[in-house]
Parts: structure tokens; C-alpha cells; sequence
């Protein structure tokens, strides 16, 4: 489990004399990194006191908007606050614009911001007072008020945007996002899986040839990621797949499983017990078969890491 995720002691899973330094950077640097700051995971971990080494000025799978209220619509990132159990929100640097089919505003981070001209045929109101600066402070509004000028809009700012006083009463404010994983997130998922399997097969097993393909997938960017990586699967523990229609989870922590499915070998994913990702580590397995079917359990609080144990369906009820 990448430590972005958290510091498991004193009997982490890990991988010696397996993975090389030249690859080990490469992950960290060009995967794990967004892993660990560009997901609906990333952000879930500062509920659970993680700190990350650099919070993202902007995230790019993730968007997050302000669901109700005079503020509807506003662009806001979570922020780590170092309080386990609490989200805070963070207003970004945006413009708001006022449209007049609907008489709400729509808001634009600074590299969404349309022309003066696009957004008068898409029939926002451009005065003065209709438009919303959102700026920490002095030289992000002076930015804006360059690039709106740059854009055919001449801007001046009247007051300060703050948080409106029945948000600071209750000291929560909803919000709804949309969130988009990609390649990079897949290969990242499918690493923890494959690393797994070397954990618990061996490296020598995981060099085998039917293993090529999701190697390659997963270190160069190679072939088609539907043939290996599978989103939104049922639970991995039984008892969450009976209670999720109500919201109830047997742990938040984290879960990692591999297993046969026929001649297929699976791997199956799932940081916080959130969502379930399954990796096809293999199709058709052409070598010595081997019995593979474990899991591990990692205690985000007491930062223990356990195996799991295998119920066979005849104890199931």
C-alpha cells in the first residue's frame, strides 16, 4: 500500500529485492503522486488525519462545486485541516458570471474563463455587479482583473466575497462533485494489485510471460485498459456486499485480495472500503498451477495490517 495512504507498522507488506530503483522512482514520481492527490481516495484520507506532503493547488480529476444556496456553484477543493474526522472546503481562484435564462452564476476557474464575446452569445449579464471575483487576496484579483481585461471585459471589484453568515453559523456547507479517473489512476490500482501477487506468489511466479501484459500496462502505458482494470465492482468483504444499500461498512480500512476466477488471476483493490477496483492480472493462465486465494486487511487507525480469511459458500447463510 503506497504510503501516501498511510505508515503500517510493524508488519507492513513489503516487497525486497523485487522492484528496481529506476522503476520504484518512476511510480512514485509519475503515478502514485496522483494516486495520492487526484482522487476521491486522496482527498478521504485527510479524514483520517494523513497529512499529504504538498496539498494540489488544483485538482484535475476531481471537481467539486457548491450544491445550494447563494453561493451554488462555486468551485471549492478540499483542504487538510489535520483534524481527524473533519472535511473543509477551500474556495479557488475563479470568476463567477451571471446568466440570465436560469438567473444563477456559473463560475470558471482562470483557464476555463470564455471571451468577453462567447460568453455575451451565451447570454450572461458582463456589468460590473453581475460578475464575481473569487481571490485569497491582492495579486490573484489583480490576475483576474489583467486577464478579464485581456478577455474584452473591463472588471472592478465592489466588495470582498466571504462565506455567507448561515454557513459560518453551522460551519458546513454541502458540496457535489464529479469525479474522473484515467490511465494514470488505473495503472496506479493495478500496481498495488500486481505488487500483491509478487508479495504472495513470489516474484519469480509474477515474471512469468502471462503476466507480460498487465506488467507492461502497468509500467509503460501499454494496451488496452479494459482489458485490465474493472471499476465499481461489488465489495471484497461479504458481509458489506449484504449491508451497502444501507450504508453500513465492516471497516474503512484498506483491502487487497488476489484470486482465480477460472484461469484468470484477479486482483481486487479497495482504499477506505470505498469503491472496489478489480485488475485481470492474467487471462488464461498457461503455467503450473498454484492455489491463490488471500487477502490482507489495513487498519487505518490502528495502523495494523491483517490477513483476511476465505469463508467458503457452504457457511454462507
Amino acid at each position: 500500500m503506497p504510503q501516501c495512504y498511510g505508515a503500517f507498522s510493524p508488519n507492513n507488506l513489503i516487497l525486497y529485492e523485487t522492484v528496481c530503483d529506476e522503476c520504484n522512482q518512476y511510480f512514485g514520481e509519475n503515478i502514485e503522486l496522483y494516486l495520492g492527490r487526484d482522487t476521491i481516495e486522496g482527498v478521504t484520507r485527510y479524514r483520517y488525519g494523513i497529512k499529504p506532503r504538498e496539498s494540489p493547488k488544483r485538482h484535475i480529476r476531481l471537481k467539486f462545486k457548491i450544491s445550494g444556496g447563494e453561493l451554488k456553484g462555486m468551485i471549492v477543493i478540499p483542504k487538510y485541516t489535520g483534524v481527524p474526522g473533519e472535511n473543509a472546503m477551500e474556495m479557488v481562484l475563479q470568476v463567477g458570471f451571471f446568466r440570465k435564462d436560469d438567473q444563477e452564476y456559473d463560475y470558471f476557474e482562470p483557464q476555463d474563463i470564455p471571451s468577453g464575446n462567447e460568453l455575451r452569445e451565451q447570454d450572461y449579464e458582463l456589468e460590473n455587479e453581475k460578475i464575481r471575483l473569487i481571490a485569497k487576496n491582492a495579486e490573484e484579483m489583480n490576475y483576474l482583473i489583467k486577464m478579464l481585461k485581456e478577455k474584452g471585459m473591463d472588471v472592478r471589484p465592489e466588495e470582498e466575497m466571504k462565506w455567507p453568515e448561515y454557513v459560518k453559523d453551522k460551519n458546513q456547507i454541502l458540496a457535489e462533485g464529479i469525479i474522473r479517473i484515467d490511465r494514470i489512476i488505473y495503472r496506479a490500482l493495478s500496481k498495488i494489485g500486481f505488487n500483491y501477487l509478487a508479495y504472495v506468489a513470489g516474484k519469480d511466479f509474477t515474471l512469468f510471460e502471462d503476466f507480460h501484459g498487465i506488467r507492461n500496462f502497468i509500467r509503460y502505458n501499454e494496451g488496452n485498459s479494459d482489458h485490465y482494470f474493472f471499476a465499481n465492482e461489488p465489495p471484497i468483504l461479504y458481509f458489506d456486499r449484504i449491508f451497502r444499500r444501507y450504508n453500513i461498512k465492516e471497516t474503512n480500512g484498506h483491502l487487497v485480495v488476489a484470486e482465480w476466477k477460472g484461469m484468470n488471476l484477479i486482483a481486487k483493490v479497495s482504499i477506505f472500503n470505498m469503491t472496489t477496483y478489480s485488475i485481470r492480472l492474467c487471462r488464461n493462465f498457461k503455467g503450473i498451477w498454484r492455489p491463490i486465494k488471500c487477502g490482507h486487511h489495513f487498519d487505518v487507525n490502528s495502523k495494523e495490517v491483517s490477513k483476511l480469511t476465505a469463508i467458503g459458500r457452504e457457511l454462507m447463510p
